[in-house]
């Protein structure tokens, strides 16, 4: 039981880093003695007495400052809460276990983060041979759907299975001899059918022959005598069908047959109806209704279900109430056996379970990203700590300090400035707007002429949109005319005027009221910068030295023609295209000032943005912001991780400190870093105070420890 005790610091240096050095929120000191050699007059802080000797000077021990709060770093609604674990030696042992559990403060919600476990070697060989101990009992147990196998009386099964086997087969032996007796009972009766049917047989043909000889012999009587013989044979005939078919009846119970019996009736055809209407014992009835043979006695076999039925009843129960019990009691004999558990691997709820030889100090990184609610100013957090030896002696520590973390949030880099809107209105401006139009031939100038006359919508559709502006008029629109430089330079100027005159009344023709020309001739500036732009010139000083030199404008194309042909021919199938133009300039005014005026307009929907901004709600807040394409547009995007598109807004506005700082956090997140160095540095440079902010923001703080920039941002 030590004063030591496990704490919790924030990573690294901790605290914040400001313009004069070293400094923090809060802060707690600690001395420490020093034993070096005290000068005259000099007391050592602990040999303090109650009063102070005003005449001495007192030597303070070494001052130990520990930070307590930080700032926690917000990226899309999430922070890291950044800290070290520290464990001194003292509260370490390897038969100890040291169980560290911080706990998050978020408001009201108190939130367990994942357990650290420190477990010395001796505490883990005792884990280990509990576990062992416990599979070895694991191991005894048998399971249920062995029992038919392992827990069985097989003398007594075997005297059951005997008599069950002995009792199938008297079942079968009884059913085999009645079957016998049957088959034997029925051979007697076929015998005597047969017998029936061959005395049936020999009367049959008796019958016919006695009547038949009647006949016969009545039949020569009345021949004799010349008498009619018709239906003599017939008559004794009748009479031979009438005997026969009594007999046949007598004998053979023919009345149930349906049809008129006669003589020529086939009665082994009316063999088994015959049979079947004949006496049959009792004990054979079932046998002979459902013509049984020998092949269908059931023959009954002793099968491994029957095994089974007869082995549960012939259980070695002690055996089984025992095993039973041990299968009931698993959990109550685990934690018996495993005093101290061995954490599983990854389990919900723990971050790290380490062996310790307890030679060292113990410092562990925690490091735990947290979703963070909207309004949320602050995190807290504070560390339970508690340990266990492999005597089951426990010691509960105080809780550690609590750690602050300040919520530091992109969104507070917003430009509440921008809420009012400062905008320079100017009594006179201009719009300047250039188009091509492609005339059919070289020297046409008719308006009629030109392929492609939609080009000058714009240029109506720009003129009607001013006029709309309840604050704006446009008073005069001036078209000046270029041409290239085929042909004669006097014909050229004249050419070019005769367009800007054509597009004019094009233009009054559409409603545009005073509309001035002007001829510009050849367009030999913009041929120039043409020819200093195009890569694909061999000669391109040489031509632009013959074009500043040129005295004669025609005679110079033809020289250009003569001297450098392949360049020439580049250039007018590329260059010249360009120089048939038309400048259009718009000129606008503001009635109703007097003078360039400073505009300030409050916008409710701007400062609405930047108070969601503030917020974090990012969505909403670039929803109202979106349309300005400002600064703290970027800013929303920056939060929302929208990096290419805060991007492309940053790249369109002017450079400030702000905007530097925005583009060093963008190219710094897409891995630009030597771009993101540059933008950071020019960041500083403007806006001195941005230094400070550098701390804060992981991007960029990360990227002035990679690239050693503190001394030169400070600077």
């Amino acid at each position: 039981m030590q004063t030591t005790q496990p704490e919790i610091t924030f990573s690294g240096a901790g605290g914040l880093e400001g313009m004069d050095g070293s400094r923090s929120v809060s802060e707690e000191v600690t001395f420490s003695k020093s034993y070096g050699d005290l000068s005259n007059n000099e007391v050592m802080v602990d040999e303090l007495d109650q009063k102070l000797d005003t005449t001495k000077t007192y030597r303070l021990s070494g001052v130990v400052v520990k930070a307590k709060s930080n700032f926690a770093t917000e990226r899309d609604g999430k922070v890291h809460v950044d800290f070290d674990i520290i464990a001194p030696v003292d509260v370490l042992d390897p038969y100890w276990r040291l169980t560290l559990a911080p706990f998050l403060v978020d408001g009201d919600s108190i939130t367990p983060l994942d357990t650290v476990y420190v477990t010395g070697e001796g505490f883990r060989d005792k884990q280990l041979g509990d576990l062992e101990a416990y599979q070895d009992f694991l191991n005894t147990i048998v399971d249920p759907e062995a029992y038919d196998s392992l827990f069985v009386d097989y003398k007594n099964m075997n005297k059951e299975i005997y008599k069950v086997q002995r009792r199938n087969y008297n079942d079968y032996r009884r059913n085999y001899d009645l079957m016998m007796d049957y088959e034997n009972w029925k051979k007697m009766n076929e015998m005597e059918y047969l017998r029936m049917e061959a005395i049936a047989r020999r009367h049959k043909l008796h019958v016919h022959e006695h009547h038949w000889r009647k006949a016969e012999k009545k039949a020569l009587n009345q021949l004799s005598h010349k008498k009619d013989t018709t239906g003599i044979y017939a008559h004794h005939m009748e009479k031979y069908r009438k005997e026969y078919t009594n007999y046949l009846k007598r004998q053979f119970s023919f009345d149930w047959l349906n049809e008129e019996l006669t003589p020529d009736i086939n009665i082994h055809a009316h063999k088994d109806s015959i049979m079947r209407r004949s006496h049959i014992p009792k004990k054979y009835r079932e046998i002979h209704q459902n013509g049984l043979t020998l092949r269908s006695l059931p023959a009954k076999p002793f099968t491994k279900e029957d095994s089974a039925r007869i082995a549960k009843h012939h259980y070695l129960i002690d055996e089984i109430v025992l095993n039973d019990m041990n299968i009931e009691r698993r959990g109550e004999i685990y934690n018996e056996v495993v005093e101290f558990p061995i954490p599983e691997e990854g389990r919900l709820g723990m971050r790290l379970d380490t062996i310790t030889t307890a030679e060292y100090d113990f410092r562990y990184p925690y490091k735990q990203p947290w979703k963070i609610e909207k309004g949320t100013k602050k995190l807290e957090v504070v560390m339970a700590a508690m340990v266990e030896g492999v005597d089951r002696s426990t010691f509960v520590f105080p809780l550690t300090d609590t750690l602050t973390y300040f919520i530091a949030s992109l969104a507070q880099l917003a430009d509440e400035s921008m809420v009012t809107e400062r905008k320079m209105l100017h009594k006179s401006m201009v719009d300047n707007q250039s188009v091509y139009p492609d005339y059919r031939t070289r020297k046409s100038s008719k308006f009629k002429d030109i392929k492609n006359p939609d080009i000058f919508d714009k240029i109506l559709d720009a003129y009607k949109i001013y006029n709309e502006q309840k604050d704006l008029v446009v008073d005069s629109i001036t078209v000046r005319a270029f041409t290239d430089l085929t042909g004669m330079w006097h014909e050229n100027y004249e050419l070019s005027q005769e367009r800007a005159i054509e597009v004019a009344d094009y233009l009054k023709q559409k409603g545009v009221r005073h509309v001035a020309t002007k001829a510009a001739g050849e367009d030999w500036p913009t041929l120039a910068k043409q020819i200093q732009a195009h890569k694909g010139l061999l000669y391109r000083q040489a031509i632009l030295d013959s074009l500043a030199n040129a005295v004669f404008p025609d005679m110079t194309e033809e020289n250009i023609q003569r001297d450098f042909p392949d360049d020439f021919k580049i250039i007018k199938n590329e260059i010249y295209p360009k120089l048939n133009r038309l400048d259009i300039t718009l000129h606008i005014n503001r009635p109703a000032i007097d003078g360039d005026t400073l505009q300030e307009t409050y916008r409710e929907d701007y400062a609405e943005g930047i108070r969601l901004l503030r917020e974090k709600e990012y969505m909403e807040a670039l929803e109202l912001l979106a349309k300005y394409a400002d600064y703290n547009t970027a800013l929303a995007l920056v939060c929302l991780g929208y990096n290419d598109k805060a991007e492309e807004v940053l790249d369109a506005l002017p450079e400030s400190g702000r905007n530097e700082y925005l583009l060093a956090i963008v190219t710094a997140r897409t891995e630009r870093k030597n771009e993101a160095v540059k933008h950071l540095q020019k960041a500083c440079e403007l806006s001195p105070e941005l230094y400070n902010r550098t701390r804060l923001d992981s991007e960029v703080r990360d990227l002035a420890d990679e690239f050693n920039l503190w001394e030169t941002l400070k600077n």
